[in-house]
């Protein structure tokens, strides 16, 4: 058995169990994202490093939800769009004014 064909048994394995793992009736999504972690940062085919990125998304949308704490839930939230759509995009500055900041007096009360 060579190495490659090791790790095409090992990649499938995983992306099998993280999704057994899904569809279980009390399902564990930590351990979801734990094992499709190895998937993502591997060297797999695409189509298996797309459908392990989807399936790990889904599961930090369904840690998000069932997340108490608000910062957290932003943070899963965070992480699965970053995974859904390849990259965050910059957050936007409109409200904030263009130029360098006004300078006030010191001699004018406030």
């Amino acid at each position: 058995m060579t190495d490659r064909f090791r790790g095409r048994l090992r990649w499938r394995g995983l992306l099998a169990a993280a999704q057994r793992e899904y569809d279980a009736p009390t399902p564990r999504y930590d351990k979801v994202i734990e094992l499709l972690d190895q998937v993502v940062g591997a060297a797999v085919p695409v189509a298996a490093r797309r459908s392990a990125k989807a399936l790990q998304a889904l599961a930090l949308t369904q840690l998000a939800y069932s997340a108490d704490y608000g910062p957290l839930r932003t943070v899963y939230l965070t992480a699965a769009r970053e995974l859904s759509t390849g990259m965050l995009t910059a957050p936007r500055a409109s409200a904030a004014p263009s130029g360098p900041p006004a300078r006030r007096s010191a001699c004018r009360p406030r």
